[in-house]
């Protein structure tokens, strides 16, 4: 049988499009044994992994307006505007619980990817290689989005969003023996990442991790570069794409509507998409 994997990139509040999607796998008993995430993508993979269906989609619901998680007011007491660590702190063991038991019970393997601050370049963390005590820090690490997060420490290093050192993580599910891939995107076919504002702040904002802001500043290239090498495997039939037919949504959602609407994008595409990706599933085991 070949191996095949799940690549779920970031996107902020857009990943809420991939809650919805993961959770129509769910609905359809859809899983598939090898799990890599990035950023919000983390996030999602893992609660697809516990096979806690909608549960982070109440949690983008719940917390997009609480000024716990998020406050532009905090930017001017020196602060980060996104307080990520009140999710994993309170969110995840208090109201809507993360069954670490599943989670690590699980078959499935399971990879989330942060930024090294220091090296620039990616860290994957693989869950067969940490402790239940670790899994907080370490899926916090992947979705703390720079200038809006606090840096993440984690056994003597720091950590920043995965996206900024491999935003797709196509090229490690393959090393990792994967050889057909099934991809998550967040924005529609067509788009092209541009460079950032923050290629102009990076070099002040962390000036104390030169290989941090060249990673910063070379990001949409990288980013580019891994949708044109998708693009290459999914015409040779080894990765099947799933990404928003038509919506597109900002990075910081804090409309609760528009977040039920790209949820429920996402759970038809997924619940559409069900019957072919099984018949993808099954062509590799032929």
């Amino acid at each position: 049988m070949e191996r095949y994997g799940l690549v779920l990139e970031g996107g902020g509040t857009r990943g809420v499009y991939t809650a919805g999607v993961l959770d129509a796998f769910l609905e359809y008993s859809i899983e598939v044994p090898y799990v890599i995430g990035v950023s919000i993508g983390a996030y999602n993979g893992a609660a697809y992994v516990a096979k806690q269906k909608q549960r982070n989609y109440k949690v983008y619901r719940s917390y997009a307006n609480d000024p716990r998680f998020i406050d532009y007011k905090r930017i001017f007491r020196g602060k980060s505007i996104m307080d990520s660590k009140f999710i994993f702190d309170h969110v995840n063991s208090e109201k809507y619980p993360f069954d670490y038991k599943k989670f690590f019970k699980s078959s499935q393997s399971f990879v989330s990817v942060s930024t090294d601050c220091n090296t620039g370049g990616p860290a994957y963390f693989e869950k067969s290689k940490y402790t239940l005590k670790d899994v907080d820090n370490i899926i916090r690490s992947s979705c703390s989005l720079p200038f809006m997060t606090d840096i993440v420490e984690y056994k003597n290093k720091k950590y920043l969003d995965g996206g900024i050192a491999d935003s797709i993580p196509i090229r490690k599910a393959i090393l990792d023996g994967n050889q057909k891939l099934i991809v998550i995107l967040t924005h529609p076919k067509g788009f092209e990442e541009k460079q950032g504002w923050y290629s102009k702040v990076s070099s002040v904002w962390y000036k104390e991790y030169p290989k941090l802001t060249e990673s910063l500043k070379n990001r949409y290239l990288h980013y580019n570069e891994s949708l044109q090498l998708l693009e290459v495997l999914e015409m040779t039939g080894k990765a099947y794409i799933i990404r928003p037919k038509h919506k597109e949504m900002s990075m910081i959602e804090q409309d609760v509507e528009e977040l039920d609407k790209y949820y429920d994008l996402g759970w038809k595409q997924g619940i559409e998409e069900a019957e072919r990706i099984k018949s993808f599933m099954q062509d590799m085991a032929v």
